[in-house]
């Protein structure tokens, strides 16, 4: 079964749960993995750790029954009745919940964040400049005089798409933004580039993707490409050590 983790009403999520049905691929939406009927159970012991995940009434899953999951991250909601430092309290200890429970799965997870861009989504650019540089890719400079026109493009694992009316030249830079993106260990990122004159830059970066900036042909082959991500491996996700960074 195919898990969708803070499942929304937004296009992205009702196209992916739509396409994995009609494909016949069993798949479940999760608003909130905390919260009634679903409950998700994650244990670690010194061998290994394990999962189960009751979404309903009946039989708890195990993790091996989970054949694959797409991650949101949920936005931070003060309930009511609930102090501020509470409520961040709360939110943050389930967040590291989340996260660790994808870290243990042994299935394909989009996305498998790293803790750095789980916890701390960075919004400037310039923080990110060496590692775009080691890819061959320029920044966008924020002092230009002119604003260049800039395209969304989505890589998913190692299939690129650009939104339809990209100029087709600015697509040598494929490689460079599928290592970017692996990089980071995330199997599905956004990007904004650039035309400068003829010369693509990065304008943006977004791990969270919304889908919403594609048109409707390119927001279908981005499900496509999804649904074949979830559902065509079985092998576990990248091994994160130490060496890992942002640079």
């Amino acid at each position: 079964m195919v898990l969708l983790i803070n499942y929304t009403a937004d296009p992205l999520c009702v196209d992916l749960f739509k396409g994995l049905t009609e494909r016949g691929h069993p798949a479940r939406a999760i608003p909130d993995p905390y919260r009634n009927p679903a409950r998700i159970s994650w244990r670690l012991d010194t061998d290994r750790s394990s999962t189960s995940c009751r979404l309903g009434v009946g039989a708890a899953n195990s993790d091996l029954e989970i054949s694959a999951v797409f991650v949101r991250k949920s936005p931070f909601v003060q309930r009511e009745g609930w102090e501020l430092d509470d409520a961040i309290y709360v939110h943050a200890e389930k967040e590291a919940a989340l996260l660790a429970w994808i870290w243990g799965l042994p299935c394909p997870v989009i996305n498998r964040y790293p803790p750095e861009v789980w916890f701390e989504p960075v919004e400037s650019l310039e923080f990110l400049r060496g590692r775009i540089e080691r890819f061959d890719l320029e920044l966008e400079s924020t002092q230009a005089e002119q604003v260049a026109r800039s395209y969304p493009v989505a890589v998913i694992g190692s299939r690129v798409v650009w939104d339809q009316g990209a100029p087709g030249r600015l697509d040598r830079i494929n490689d460079s933004l599928v290592g970017v993106a692996q990089s980071l260990g995330l199997s599905y990122l956004e990007f904004r580039i650039a035309d400068a004159m003829g010369n693509p830059r990065v304008a943006g970066i977004e791990p969270f993707p919304k889908n919403d900036a594609f048109c409707s042909s390119s927001r279908r082959e981005i499900i496509n490409e999804l649904i074949g991500c979830l559902t065509r491996s079985k092998s576990a996700g990248p091994v994160r050590n130490e060496s890992d960074s942002w640079f």
